[in-house]
């Protein structure tokens, strides 16, 4: 993707100080808007995303210091710079105070001296930006496959997963649909000392038994209409790899005979074969359902249960999980927008405050979904619950109806503030440095949110 031009805002009421900021930056290789007050400034940055606004602290309506106030709520990476007549430094202070990255006096001095304020204030942005990719990659796994956490359950099943990576034994990954069985999988390949060999996942209810048996085992020519070759089955192929068995409780009993035979004699025949072949691969299985049931009722095999369930690891759903809802929220939108070349969407307080109630029934994968919908159609840079599907705005509204109050902005982003700053530090041990590094918030912005907001 190509890199993009800085963009950058000014917001000034006065038409000769918007002219000055034009001469000084047309030059430039910047991408530059304008907006004649604090109303034309908020309605222009939510309909784009900017790197830098520079904007006068006092305007008629709408002042500066609100739309830095309501700005900083959802978007801490974007720099601003203040606009301030000499003498008026209480004002500049209580702008830094809200997050405002530095100020330009009126009148202004050396034109040389505000540029290189600028490019300074977008170097930081530039940086701002790569550590913020760099800590979405210290996660579990890489690109598509990587796992997004905050909750102490879901470092619980990783910290499993690990010592499980490390032991050359069957592992069974209980979970609902879209949790993330397989992201578990593939990370026990990817630590284990198996990860250079292939990684192959099959889902068991997808495929009939017809197709099932051929796929894992392989198959000789001839042995069925369109065998025109032989063919090597996953078992087979994995050399040494790891097999992932999706939905192994699906499978019909004939299939399960023949798998716990692989798995206790560490060899296959190939459909319409004769000769027994020597494998070796890892197997991990998941399912959805619950298993050791269907072991009471004949339904799946007890001996094979025993030979699959080794190493159980559950993986929480969603709804107990909802401290971890707004990262993946984030996540999802900066992937869909990078692969789309997009500018990065972000949520208003009062949607992460209503997503994070719903109930999550498609789980991690529903999330994934709703944000494509989100990061393609929204025509805003900020998502308001206006944006959301009608059947996600019909969900926020039955919160209301069932006793759920509507939060205005402030209360929103108070409410949304409080339970970050609780999960934040029971992820972090009530350790305020480690809870800073972690945040990025400054240890004594942190110190005194949590005696505002905690007590």
């Amino acid at each position: 993707m190509e890199k993009e031009r800085p963009r950058i805002l000014v917001v000034d009421d006065e038409e000769y100080t918007r002219a000055y900021f034009k001469g000084i930056l047309s030059p430039e290789d910047y991408r530059v808007s304008f907006a004649r007050d604090g109303t034309e400034a908020l309605e222009t940055w939510s309909n784009a995303s900017f790197d830098l606004l520079i904007m006068d602290i006092r305007m008629p309506g709408v002042d500066g210091m609100e739309v830095l106030k309501r700005i900083r709520v959802v978007d801490r990476e974007t720099m601003v710079i203040m606009i301030s007549a000499y003498g008026d430094m209480d004002s500049v202070i209580e702008a830094m105070r809200l997050g405002a990255n530095d100020f330009f006096a009126k009148p202004f001095g050396s034109i040389d001296k505000i540029r290189v304020d600028i490019g300074n204030c977008l170097e930081r942005r530039r940086l701002l930006h790569e550590n913020q990719q760099l800590r979405q990659l210290i996660s579990a796994g890489n690109g598509d496959h990587r796992m997004v956490y905050a909750c102490k359950a879901m470092e619980s099943v990783i910290e499993l997963a690990s010592r499980a990576a490390h032991l050359d034994i069957p592992v069974l990954v209980l979970g609902e649909s879209g949790t993330g069985k397989e992201l578990i999988a593939r990370y026990i390949h990817r630590s284990s000392s198996r990860k250079d060999a292939p990684f192959f996942a099959v889902n068991c209810g997808a495929l009939a038994e017809t197709l099932l048996e051929p796929t894992l085992f392989g198959h000789e020519k001839g042995a069925f209409t369109g065998a025109n070759a032989t063919t090597l089955g996953y078992f087979e192929a994995a050399g040494g790899g790891t097999i992932f068995l999706d939905e192994i409780g699906d499978t019909p009993p004939s299939f399960q005979v023949k798998l716990l035979r692989v798995l206790q004699e560490g060899e296959i025949r190939r459909v319409g074969g004769t000769r027994s072949i020597k494998v070796n691969f890892r197997l991990i299985s998941a399912t959805n359902t619950d298993i050791a049931a269907l072991v009471k009722t004949g339904g799946f095999r007890k001996d094979l249960f025993y030979r699959i369930n080794v190493i159980k690891i559950e993986v929480p759903p969603l709804k107990q999980r909802t401290e971890d809802i707004p990262l993946l929220l984030d996540y999802f939108m900066h992937q869909v927008c990078e692969r789309n070349d997009i500018r990065k969407r972000r949520f208003a307080p009062e949607v992460l405050a209503c997503l994070m109630q719903l109930p999550w029934e498609g789980n991690v994968r529903e999330v994934r979904n709703l944000v494509e919908r989100l990061a393609v159609f929204s025509k805003r840079q900020v998502i308001t619950l206006d944006d959301l599907p009608a059947e996600y705005r019909g969900a926020c509204r039955d919160q209301q109806a069932d006793g759920a109050p509507a939060l205005n902005y402030e209360q929103a982003k108070a409410g949304f503030e409080q339970s970050y700053l609780k999960n934040l530090l029971a992820f972090a041990g009530e350790d305020l440095r480690r809870a800073s590094a972690l945040s990025g918030l400054d240890l004594s912005t942190l110190y005194r949110k949590k005696n505002r907001l905690l007590g």
